[in-house]
């Protein structure tokens, strides 16, 4: 599906000189539109030397502009200089889990916002996972539908980089892992979630924890669970890994087991909101007090985790700002710069009542 933004940069300017007097906000292109009776799209044709509007509209846009003090956002004309001012998101994932899950769902919004704001597009395609996201990323991109492309949930020898690169399609790959391979990347390092969650665990005395990841086959999970069980001997804390797959059936399952097994775990750490919703569950369906025998700790925060009882202890990864941020490295890299690299926006710890002192 095709969705499409149109400027509207409606941030306010909250700063206040010396003596105190509010300063007005920043003027928009929304503003320019409502002062001359016109759409939006029309001021931005006008703005960017674009047809479609006359030339004495054109004049008229120009003229209120340079008398408001109008200072079009730099990502927009950036935009502006592009093909067809449209990205490509293609994602091999099974779509009952996207719709549930809310990473995908956060990160999309951020990114169309953005692209709300620079008048933009979103070319959004889901595939299954066989191959089938090689196809569309090659006819896309053979047929100039898209100037380039955010790809998620990096393999190990990913296929899509090296046929985005033998293209000459720019792409940013949001991830973990960070070669050096000419490509644009947004870094999540794993290194500071973990520690927020180990310090947390750690401070309310759990040393027997439990971690459900998402699949191994991504190079996030496997960064994940690497630094998960380095910084976690240092914290004196033993770490059980056991691989799932991001969907609350597995979450629950796997959750009953290390509840119904020897030695149960003081903690549990899990890969999504989805199963860390689905282990709450379990344990309370099995009597298992939470978080006075167990407490249940998710990697994602969401809404889910918010409204769950108890409320779950969770990282705010800051998605909507993630998708933010990759849009903006992508436009950037497509109108020239030498800036591949950038560092994902630092998650958030918040601690909620699933989570509590380890029981004796």
């Amino acid at each position: 599906m095709t969705t499409s933004g149109t400027v509207a940069d409606s941030g306010a300017d909250d700063d206040r000189p010396a003596g105190g007097t509010r300063r007005s906000h920043r003027v928009t292109i929304s503003d320019l539109a409502r002062r001359l009776h016109i759409s939006k799209a029309s001021v931005s044709y006008a703005l960017n030397g674009r047809a479609g509007v006359s030339e004495e509209t054109r004049q008229r846009v120009l003229a209120l502009a340079e008398e408001l003090g109008f200072h079009p956002n730099s990502a927009a004309v950036a935009l502006s200089a592009s093909r067809t001012r449209t990205i490509g998101i293609v994602i091999a994932r099974d779509p009952s889990l996207i719709s549930t899950e809310a990473f995908y769902m956060r990160t999309l919004v951020g990114i169309e916002q953005y692209l709300n704001e620079v008048d933009s597009s979103l070319l959004l395609r889901l595939t299954g996972e066989h191959g089938e996201d090689l196809d569309v990323l090659r006819r896309w991109s053979r047929q100039g539908r898209v100037d380039g492309f955010i790809l998620f949930d990096e393999l190990e020898n990913d296929q899509r980089i090296g046929l985005l690169k033998e293209l000459g399609v720019p792409c940013v790959v949001v991830s973990s892992n960070e070669p050096d391979d000419t490509v644009g990347r947004l870094i999540s390092s794993p290194t500071e979630t973990v520690a927020l969650l180990l310090e947390h665990l750690s401070e309310l005395g759990h040393t027997d924890i439990a971690h459900i990841s998402g699949p191994f086959n991504f190079i996030h999970e496997r960064l994940r669970v690497q630094t998960l069980l380095e910084q976690a001997a240092e914290h004196g804390i033993t770490v059980r890994h056991i691989e799932g797959s991001y969907r609350y059936d597995d979450g629950a399952e796997l959750t009953r087991q290390l509840l119904t097994g020897p030695n149960p775990p003081t903690a549990i750490v899990l890969g999504n909101d989805l199963m860390a919703v689905a282990a709450l569950r379990v344990a309370l369906d099995l009597g298992t007090a939470v978080p006075d025998e167990v407490s249940v700790v998710a990697w994602d925060d969401s809404p889910l985790c918010e409204l769950a009882r108890p409320g779950i202890t969770a990282v705010d990864q800051k998605t909507m700002e993630r998708g933010r941020a990759a849009a903006d490295l992508l436009l950037r890299i497509i109108t020239g710069s030498s800036t591949l690299h950038e560092e994902a926006p630092a998650g958030e710890l918040r601690p909620r009542a699933s989570s509590g002192p380890a029981h004796p």
